[in-house]
């Protein structure tokens, strides 16, 4: 007798959830107990991998086009008893998959206990989610990508679903709000870019994380205390949003929060004064804020200091007008105003977007660093042609004063690792490497990766890094080789289009054939 004839169920059962759709059905031909194994998978996952042509495991597009629909229906033709299938997936970018092929598939769904339900379709038209999925009350995890939904008027709730997430999608009106509060147990909640959703009203007492973007005119959130992670991207300017940050406040275990796009924007409001108490739990903080606009530089400080656990903090620095302050004028209100330990647990700084040589944005930095005793690590992705751009109305822009004429007995006694990438060379560039190298005392290594392989001042900037006096005996200098990585992008790129010209050969081989 063979090794697998007599396998146990369950671990057959795993073996097979490793494998592909095509991969599980050819185990059938391995013995006469396997034969009938596909018959109760728990696990149906048909994507991509359905369709894997047999030369060189690359995926031909003609097959995935004309095989797809014929392989899930043969596959279900197996599953005719199956009633304890756990997870169902579509995953494809087919336009020969219609909407009543996907609808005879859950059509035998809703006779089972099915638990996943994962439909993404990635091209042509939306598919218009079928009533009978609604009947799946088994139901943990609903996916849906590329869909219209609208809900039956039958429709009770799902009793068990726990995470519900909705992409590129189009909503019915009022389906959300009636589908969030027919689902008692939803823990997890993440729309993206859903059309029909203007007036988003959020009722989830067991809601832990919720992720949303998308450009609402009205944001509202309640009884949802349970909340330990909340992002928000606001795609357009609303006042709407402005008294959110209050009622996170009363969220006691939050401890990770991102706020992207215009939401600081819209918030300002509910900042012009302290928040009526601290986010005692908040530990991750990621803002998206317009450093040159008074407004939103005083509501992060605001919101900052009510933050007093903060230990990551991520600041993507937004382009655009507002209430800008005179040159100067940071470094002034910040000498005025400052509190050298205000952000006493911060461990982690990251900034991404920046302009180097806009002396705002410098400042406000210096002013972070300055106020956070016990920051570790420090990364600061410079935007290179942000840079370029302002040079072009402003020659004196990357020409600021150095940070070394405002602060003299400062020492960054934790930092450890400095991470700098997009580095042209400027004089606030500089500066900043100077500032950092001069009063880190304990500092391990700083990594800078110039922006481009132009020119020779790169070269030339890494020499003078090199004679940059140390405050850290044990600094070390890493400079990444931007040639280097260009190579290895262009290989990347290579690779892939052999690839697609592999995959057109095999399809015009089928042709001619």
């Amino acid at each position: 007798m063979d090794r697998i004839s007599n396998l146990p169920v369950d671990v057959t059962h795993r073996i097979l959830c490793k494998l592909s759709i095509k991969e599980a059905v050819r185990t059938t031909v391995l013995s006469r107990n396997w034969k009938h194994n596909c018959d109760m998978l728990p696990h149906v996952v048909f994507d991509d991998r359905c369709c894997v042509s047999d030369q060189k495991g690359k995926i031909t597009k003609r097959k995935r086009k004309t095989k797809f629909c014929h392989i899930v229906d043969q596959v279900f033709s197996l599953q005719e008893n199956n009633t304890s299938i756990v997870t169902f997936k579509v995953s494809h970018q087919n336009k020969h998959v219609n909407s009543w092929h996907i609808d005879r598939w859950i059509r035998h769904l809703s006779r089972t206990s099915v638990r996943t339900v994962i439909l993404e379709q990635w091209e042509g038209s939306l598919y218009n989610v079928s009533s009978r999925l609604f009947s799946c009350q088994d139901l943990e995890y609903l996916e849906l990508y590329g869909c219209f939904l609208k809900i039956p008027s039958s429709f009770e709730g799902f009793g068990k679903l726990k995470s519900l997430n909705i992409q590129k999608s189009t909503v019915d009106k009022g389906a959300l709000k009636k589908l969030i509060c027919c689902c008692p147990l939803l823990a997890s909640l993440i729309l993206y870019e859903c059309k029909g959703i203007t007036h988003l009203n959020i009722d989830a007492p067991n809601l832990k994380y919720l992720d949303v973007e998308g450009a609402f005119e009205d944001l509202n959130i309640e009884n949802s205390l349970n909340l330990v992670y909340v992002a928000i991207n606001q795609l357009q300017a609303s006042g709407s949003c402005s008294n959110l940050l209050k009622y996170f406040v009363q969220l006691s275990h939050l401890n990770r929060l991102k706020i992207q796009g215009c939401f600081l924007q819209c918030a300002v409001d509910s900042l012009q004064d302290e928040l009526p108490k601290p986010y005692l739990c908040l530990k991750s903080l990621c803002l998206s804020i317009r450093l040159a606009n008074l407004e939103e530089i005083l509501a992060a400080i605001r919101l900052l200091r009510s933050s007093p656990a903060l230990q990551d903090l991520e600041l993507s620095v937004r382009q655009g007008d507002g209430a800008a302050f005179a040159p100067g004028g940071t470094t002034y209100w910040l000498n005025d105003n400052q509190n050298w330990d205000e952000f006493s647990q911060l461990k982690t700084l990251k900034v991404t977007s920046f302009s180097a040589g806009a002396r705002n944005e410098v400042d406000f930095i210096k002013f972070l660093l300055v106020s956070s005793p016990a920051l570790r690590q420090l990364e600061i992705q410079i935007d290179h042609l942000d840079l370029v751009q302002a040079r072009k109305h402003d020659p004196a822009v990357g020409k600021s004063k150095s940070l070394l004429d405002d602060f003299q007995n400062c020492s960054f006694t934790q930092l450890r690792v400095v991470r700098l990438t997009g580095i042209s060379g400027v004089q606030s560039e500089v500066g900043l490497i100077t500032f950092l190298l001069r009063y880190s005392p304990e500092l391990e290594k700083m990594t800078v990766r110039p922006a481009s392989v132009s020119s020779s001042s790169e070269r030339e900037l890494f020499k003078k890094l090199l004679q940059l006096r140390r405050a850290s005996v044990k600094a070390e200098i890493e400079y990444l080789d931007p040639l280097k990585h260009a190579q290895r992008k262009m290989d990347s790129k290579s690779e892939s289009e052999t690839s697609s010209e592999s995959d057109s050969d095999s399809d015009s081989d089928s042709d001619s054939n």
